[in-house]
């Protein structure tokens, strides 16, 4: 089935480029006002239509090294719409030649107005080299990104976007100083959605927002299209779609092709969200509409079939290659909702450093709310893995209670991971497939650890002890649960502190202590790291003593003699270690309970002779 889908790829490459001729480009400085010209864009369909340009102006140095040629938009609909949404990319020809793509416009502007990048700038922008290659330097990770709760969003790079403000208001009211004045900023680009509930699409707006991205609900539904496969050559003008998520939800963004040179293709004009390089798959779209609007007019477009992959994503537009296939992660959900139904859920998301945590983050959340109730307490089990060619999975084992955020933190607990493996700069990871198990109940399963009591507190290495453990849920009642631990034989006589404590607030500890930051050896040691990583429904057991030790490359190694120490301390291993104050003699992992349980406490024991 791949190896059909590559020669069909190959097969329309082959087939558009026999009806490409060559295009020639108009130099920015020939340009002057007054001059006339013609652009191509889609308003229905997929056979680009003409409208009328007439220069206005060159603006020189919108940014550091680039100009953009402003000129008035007419024809077609335009008196209607303006400059819309989707029409990014649009060529725009001057006595037969490529000036460049209309990539610019007004809030709120009473004319098609727009700014056009011109096509040198577009092209110059692009690198002709890949990004594949051996790993780059290590990268400093920190822990506690792991178990933060935050995914962080990546930058778009382009101009502010949001409703333009008077100098008054900004004096006023400092925050909004960003949006004062008349800027040009690039047109948003369209994001059609399909398979998303309000509540999700409400949740991550501000997200997309920053992405420069305008949301489209009910579009989309990549390779769908309810027209047949159009055989007629792509050309500037055509409309370019490109999918961030498919399958059981779709997320498709779309803009306009500028310019084909054999198998290159450059369109939009502006960043789509100006990831440098990346991989994307690029589709053919269909226009249903153009909807005008007076915030911003809109194109509404269907996904059609692939045509390639996007390679670059760069400041004056994007590049993309015709025939190729662009990788994605596939990823299955399945929801046991808290009814006692099972529904699978397939996708598969796009995979790029930036926008993969993000993606996943959305559509994990977006399946559970699909499912599960927004309002009221749910405790939400969630299991599954992370499948890495050639490494262990990335196992997630996790349980998350609460009245209002359970399907945020559980959608988070997938998400993180991801978001550090793909922080860490390794350039030989790549996604095989996610998996996950998610069970939902409509309970508030969220406990605190309120006492522990043990039957003695004097005993000899290696004896045991009865541990009881009292929790107390958040409608008062209190769960004993009691468990044997057993002393280490090894420990020397002298006092010994237990430490009971929930997964989060001990890896809290540990990263106060050896210091919150993470440099991995190889990726295997990273997936191991982040396989420790403690769960939230249970409790564990450490035993320790304030003693002297040290973290080497990742690796804990306490209890340490003086003369150790004073070798590590030396200038020559500057560096190289951190020093820690405690050894930890032996952990144990309680088994898991029905609840998702917070809090840490401490006991002390005299082990005898």
């Amino acid at each position: 089935m791949l190896r059909m889908s590559v020669l069909l790829l190959t097969a329309w490459a082959c087939l558009c480029r026999a009806g490409w001729s060559a295009v020639e480009f108009f130099p920015i400085d020939k340009i002057k006002p007054g001059m006339k010209g013609v652009g191509k864009t889609c308003y229905l369909g997929t056979k680009p239509e003409e409208f009328q340009v007439e220069v206005l102006g060159v603006l020189r140095g919108i940014s550091p090294g680039a100009d953009a040629v402003l000129a008035r938009l007419s024809g077609g609909p335009l008196e209607r719409t303006g400059v819309f949404e989707g029409m990014s990319g649009s060529p725009v020809y001057i006595e037969g030649k490529l000036v460049g793509a209309v990539a610019f416009s007004f809030p709120f502007a009473k004319e098609a107005i727009g700014g056009i990048t011109p096509i040198k700038q577009m092209i110059d922008d692009v690198a002709e080299t890949d990004a594949t290659g051996s790993s780059g330097p290590r990268i400093i990770l920190k822990k506690s990104a792991l178990w933060n709760h935050l995914v962080p969003v990546p930058e778009t790079g382009a101009l502010p976007k949001g409703l333009p403000v008077t100098q008054i208001e900004a004096q006023l009211q400092p925050r909004l100083a960003p949006f004062a004045g008349h800027s040009l900023v690039p047109i948003a680009t369209p994001l059609n959605l399909s398979g998303f509930m309000a509540e999700a699409v409400e949740a991550f707006a501000p997200q997309f927002k920053t992405l420069g991205l305008s949301l489209l609900q009910g579009a989309g539904a990549s390779g769908r299209s309810s027209g047949a496969a159009d055989s007629a050559p792509l050309e500037g003008g055509s409309n370019i779609v490109v999918p961030l998520v498919r399958g059981d939800m779709d997320a498709s963004a779309g803009g306009t092709v500028t310019h084909i040179d054999g198998n290159k293709l450059y369109a939009f004009g502006h960043p789509f969200f100006n990831l440098g390089f990346t991989e994307l798959p690029m589709h053919r779209g269909r226009a249903l509409t153009v909807f005008p609007s007076l915030q911003t007019s809109f194109k509404i477009l269907e996904t059609g079939e692939p045509i390639g992959a996007l390679r670059q994503d760069r400041h004056s537009g994007i590049f993309g290659v015709l025939g190729q296939k662009a990788k994605m992660i596939p990823m299955r959900v399945q929801m046991t909702t808290s009814r006692g139904v099972r529904k699978t859920l397939r996708y598969e998301v796009a995979r790029d450093r930036f926008l993969t945590p993000f993606l996943v983050n959305l559509t994990v959340f977006n399946s559970i709310i699909a499912s599960e109730r927004g309002l009221g307490v749910s405790t939400l089990q969630v299991k599954g893995k992370i499948s890495i060619k050639g490494e262990q999975p990335v196992e997630i084992e996790n349980r998350f209670s609460s009245d209002s955020n359970s399907p945020v933190f559980a959608s988070l607990s997938i998400a993180l991971p991801v978001n550090f493996l793909l922080a860490s700069g390794y350039q030989n990871l790549e996604f095989e497939n996610i998996d996950l198990d998610i069970t939902a109940v409509e309970d508030d399963r969220a406990a605190a650890l309120d006492s522990l009591r043990f039957d003695r507190s004097e005993l000899r290495s290696g004896e045991a002890i009865n541990l009881d453990v009292f929790c107390k849920r958040t409608n008062g009642e209190v769960v004993q649960d009691t468990f044997p631990i057993k002393i280490p034989g090894d420990i020397r006589p002298g006092p010994l502190t237990m430490l009971v404590a929930d997964g989060t607030s001990l890896m809290a500890m540990d990263a106060r202590e050896q210091g919150d930051d993470f440099i991995p050896r190889d990726l295997t040691q990273l997936i191991r790291f982040i396989n420790n990583i403690r769960k939230n429904d249970r409790l564990y057991v450490r035993m320790y003593r304030r003693e002297e030790g040290a973290v080497i490359k990742g690796e804990w190694l306490p209890g340490l003699p003086p003369s150790i120490m004073s070798i590590l301390r030396s200038e020559r291993n500057t560096g190289g270690m951190s020093p820690i104050a405690t050894s930890t003699f032996m952990e144990y992992e309680l088994p898991p309970s029905d609840y998702v349980v917070s809090g840490s406490k401490t006991l002390t024991l005299e082990i005898k002779p």
